[in-house]
């Protein structure tokens, strides 16, 4: 299902020991900060009309735009403003890239979090909804959300979980929480270093164990398009992260 190219090339690259992003079938991006001016992603329209601009010459078809939601934080971010927001620059953004855009958020779960469940999350397709924590520690009440949320229909999925600290190596925690029903999100640019040694080891095992639902950016800036570009992938690794890319882009068309 991957997309090597033709030509000589094509055989070049069936034998190489890595294969780069446009080899793979990564059509759908389902965690970025695209969306202009909401919070420590892209300010301006127009660096996320070039960002998306360059992402679409990558191959990238669709993408859900999830800025945080976090009172805290973004006390300015709720359904309401987020898909006002959204509806402002969708046509800008699509007549940039041929991208096809959805609005979403990227939840975090704090102290209370379980209370404010509604029917105005920002969902992504399906009834899914992205969640974060601190990078520091884990959320006090992560399984108390993760049993309400999908008590309600709903379908939590962790956003990076291989770059929170307080997880280590061993992936016990973390497959505690898959066999809790919540489903995980992998960052592409985790496998590369971007966040640390640390969270691309524990990428790996990760991918390495099948325990990845989706996968996506979490794009916040031009740069990472540049190191996105540069990344190679194991080929050992390329069936699962196919996997995970097309369930990623079967996840948007639903």
């Amino acid at each position: 299902m991957n997309r090597m190219k033709s030509s000589n090339g094509f055989w070049a690259s069936l034998f190489a020991k890595d294969v780069s992003l446009d080899q793979l079938p990564f059509e759908t991006d389902m965690h970025s900060h695209v969306l202009p001016g909401v919070d420590d992603g892209f300010r301006s329209l127009e660096h996320s009309c070039e960002a998306v601009s360059r992402l679409a010459e990558m191959g990238v078809r669709n993408m859900i735009l999830t800025p945080h939601i976090y009172p805290e934080l973004y006390p300015g971010n709720s359904y309401g403003t987020i898909v006002s927001k959204f509806g402002e620059v969708k046509d800008s953004l699509r007549e940039a890239s041929g991208i096809n855009f959805l609005p979403g958020g990227e939840h975090m779960v704090y102290e209370g979090f379980e209370d404010t469940f509604s029917g105005e999350m920002l969902l992504l397709p399906g009834k899914h909804i992205l969640i974060e924590m601190s990078y520091a520690y884990e959320s006090a009440n992560l399984d108390e959300t993760v049993f309400r949320l999908i008590c309600m229909g709903y379908n939590p999925v962790l956003a990076h979980p291989e770059r929170y600290l307080f997880y280590p190596s061993d992936l016990v925690r973390i497959r505690e929480i898959v066999d809790k029903g919540c489903k995980l999100q992998f960052n592409l640019l985790s496998l590369g270093g971007f966040y640390g040694k640390g969270a691309a080891v524990k990428a790996r095992a990760i991918l390495e164990r099948g325990l990845y639902s989706f996968a996506g950016t979490d794009l916040h800036s031009l740069a990472q398009i540049d190191m996105l570009r540069s990344m190679r992938f194991r080929r050992r690794h390329v069936p699962e992260l196919e996997r995970i890319m097309l369930n990623t882009t079967k996840l948007f068309l639903d």
